[in-house]
Order: structure tokens, then sequence, then C-alpha cells
């Protein structure tokens, strides 16, 4: 069976480290082009990856070789690009965030539908080690009841590029708060009720986007879980800081996939020993060291479903939740009030 043709559309940090990468250690997918318009990155590309190169979107989605494209382009463009490439007949992967609005979430999903072609979103973080181990400590009933979450990322500066820029979609609420916001609803097994959100002025670091924001997602079985982000962080709080009727979970650290792919050998990631998870219990510690992550099997899973072999992982609509509760959040933010998601949905 012919493997899909993918280009990946800009070549960036996101483009170069994550999709061209990933997708080339995809057995199931051929990294066919990747499209940018500065010339000395085509240079680039066709010297080390010796794939095709595109200097603009249209002459890709033009190709009739081209099965899947992959948008590594700012916020911004998500929709507008998914909806082209999807009536141009190709299949779609979008960085996170989806979109930068629900109405925008529809639009992509309604294209999907009316061309039946396939619609994902890269939410490579459901494979990160940290998730899966606090995932399976839940599953194993080790903390008892969860009933508060607590995660947290944050450095000290400004964001780069675009992603300092507020027309562009910047700001690490969405950047680092879509990986986080759709971590909390996969393990929070109830509808989301309450959100209520304060994000700090970006004036401080000279920002047009929020410096620090905090969100309080309250869900109908009484769990809460709070997504905070930042710009302004010296010291950073633990990753995760989990509480459950029986015990509480402490994770310091990131995920160490990204180090390790950006050195060019993703499979030689491991967690170091300091930032195990710490399980609390009654007159009980114990060091829990973490479930590998596996950020491969996202895109291994897209060229099962392309092929029919397995249902979609990162499905649009599993997606549009996600866009729901950011929105939920802005909205709270700006009119300082808790808002229902019935209101954004």
């Amino acid at each position: 069976m012919k493997k899909p043709n993918v280009v990946v559309i800009g070549y960036g940090f996101a483009g170069r480290c994550f999709h061209a990468y990933l997708v080339g250690l995809a057995d199931g997918l051929n990294l066919y082009g990747i499209a940018t318009s500065r010339a000395e990155a085509r240079t680039e590309i066709q010297r080390d990856l010796g794939v095709k190169t595109f200097d603009n979107f249209d002459a890709v989605l033009a190709d009739p070789s081209v099965d899947l494209v992959v948008l590594a382009t700012p916020n911004d463009l998500h929709a507008p690009q998914a909806i082209q490439a999807m009536q141009a007949g190709k299949h779609v992967v979008t960085d996170k965030p989806m979109c930068l609005s629900l109405a925008e979430a529809d639009q992509m999903i309604a294209a999907s539908q009316q061309h039946d072609r396939l619609l994902s979103v890269f939410q490579n973080r459901r494979w990160d080690g940290d998730f899966l181990t606090v995932k399976k400590l839940i599953a194993d009933g080790r903390l008892g009841h969860p009933f508060m979450f607590e995660l947290f990322w944050g450095q000290y500066g400004k964001p780069r590029g675009w992603r300092s820029e507020a027309a562009h979609g910047g700001g690490k609420f969405y950047d680092l708060g879509a990986h986080m916001i759709d971590q909390a609803l996969q393990l929070v097994d109830s509808p989301l009720e309450q959100v209520y959100a304060s994000f700090h002025s970006g004036a401080v670091l000279d920002l047009d986007v929020e410096a620090h924001a905090l969100a309080v997602y309250r869900f109908a079985n009484g769990v809460e879980a709070r997504v905070e982000t930042s710009s302004l962080t010296c010291q950073p709080k633990p990753r995760w800081y989990v509480l459950g009727t029986e015990g509480a979970l402490v994770k310091e650290g990131l995920d160490p996939q990204e180090k390790a792919m950006i050195a060019g050998d993703i499979d030689s990631a491991a967690e170091a020993p300091q930032n195990y998870a710490r399980l609390y219990r009654p007159e009980e510690e114990t060091v829990v060291e973490a479930i590998p992550g596996r950020w491969r099997s996202y895109y291994e899973n897209i060229a099962d479903a392309l092929t029919g072999r397995a249902e979609l992982a990162v499905t649009a609509q599993s997606v549009r939740q996600t866009l729901i509760a950011i929105e939920a959040a802005r909205l709270s933010a700006a009119e300082r009030r808790v808002v229902s998601p019935d209101e954004i949905a």
C-alpha cells in the first residue's frame, strides 16, 4: 500500500523540530515536502532532507501527489488554511491550538465532513510521560478519587516571534494552555460546568498578550482543574499537583522528549530521577518512575487512520471541547466573572 505523501507548511521551530522530524520517523507516512517562503530554508531542506520544497501554500494544494498537509503556521492561519486544503482534497493536521475560536473550529469540522477529509490537531502531549503516569495512577486507584488538579507551565521572559503578538493568537495560554486544558479534559470524565480565569497584563514585559494566566475549571462531578501559564515565573511550580481522597501527587519538570528531539534523537529521552513523580499517602511517600512518553505515536496513528487500520486518536470533535474551555476562560478574564461553557457552545 502506498504511503500517504505529507507536506509540512512552515519551517520554523515547530515545523522543523516537531512535525518534519516526527513525520519522518513514522513508517506509514512519506515526508514528501516542506513549504516555506524563505529561500535559505528551502536550500537547507533540500541539502539536509532531500525532499521537495514549495515556496507557497497554493503550490502545495495544486500538487496532486500531496495527500496530507501539516499546518505548522501561526495560529490565526490554521482555520483558513485548513479549510482551503480540505476544499482542495487534502487531509489536514494543524498544530495546536486548533484555531482561535469555536466558530472557526466548527467551520473546519464542517469542511472536513463536507469533503470527507481527515482533520486532526497535534495534541502530542496526550503521549507525555508525566500525563500517562498520572492517568495510570488514577486508573490504579492509588490516589483514591482525584478532586483537584493543578497543571502549571511557565518561564520568565517574552515569548518569541509571532507568539508574542495577539493578532496571531500568541501568548502562553493559547500555546501551552491548549495542551494542559486538553490533558485535564482527558482526565476528568464529567461535563465542564463553570470557568473562572484571571489574566495578568503583559505590559510589564511590553507584550500585547497576557503575561500570566490562571483558569479554574469546575466539573459537574465536583472536580476542579487549575491551569496556569506564565511568562513571569523566575521559579516554576510543579508541573503537576494532584489531590485525591487517598493521596497527593507532585511531579516536577517537563517531559524530556522535546529536548531529545531537538538534539535529533527522541528515542534517547529519559526522565531525570529528580523529576520522578512523588506519591504521598498517609504515613507513606513513594517515588514513581515515569511511564516513558511516546510522541511518535501521534503520526503513527495518523498513518493508520488514513489507511483504515485504526480509528483517529485525536479527533477534531474532542479538541473542539478544548476550544470551548479556552474561549470561556478568555471571556471570564475579560469580564471578570464566572462563565458557563453553554455561553460559548
